[in-house]
């Protein structure tokens, strides 16, 4: 018997890696794209996939309430806006399916965003793996022990 529980859960294991990459879920990340004096965000999920016309809205830094700008990202989950002083920007993207992303950047003296690197960008390549290793796994053992139950309950 414990023999065919190994076989049932190897192969269980096999059919949820081979279609791991389509069963990922996926989250937002933003990238700045610096410019001369318009700050370009660029939006993705952690998937690659775009959030083609998202809503955005921009917060400036003299008064963190008042909306300085909204739109839409483009086709290319990309927007743009221009600052009109220095200072800290809020950038807030919504895709209104439940995924959200609120990004700051600093605007140097001269305009434009000053440059940084992307350590969001970094965290999150750092975070998902092992994340994704650990539901994986989670998975298989719950897989497994559901058809050990499963099997014990038929023989009852």
């Amino acid at each position: 018997m414990f023999t065919k529980v190994l076989s049932l859960f190897l192969l269980c294991a096999c059919l949820v890696l081979a279609n791991a990459r389509h069963a990922v879920g996926h989250a937002l990340r933003a990238a700045e794209i610096p410019q001369e004096q318009a700050v370009v965000m660029q939006f993705a999920y952690s998937t690659g996939e775009v959030p083609a016309f998202a809503n955005v809205e921009v917060y400036g830094p003299a008064d963190a309430g008042m909306e300085f700008q909204n739109g839409r990202t483009d086709a290319q989950g990309r927007f743009a806006f221009v600052p009109n002083a220095p200072g800290q920007w809020r950038v807030i993207m919504a895709d209104n399916m439940g995924h959200r992303v609120v990004h700051e950047t600093t605007v140097a003296e001269n305009g434009g965003a000053a440059p940084t690197a992307d350590a969001a960008a970094d965290a999150w390549g750092r975070f998902a793996t092992p994340l994704r290793a650990f539901l994986g796994v989670s998975l298989l053992l719950n897989l497994g022990t559901m058809s050990v139950l499963w099997r014990q309950r038929r023989k009852a």
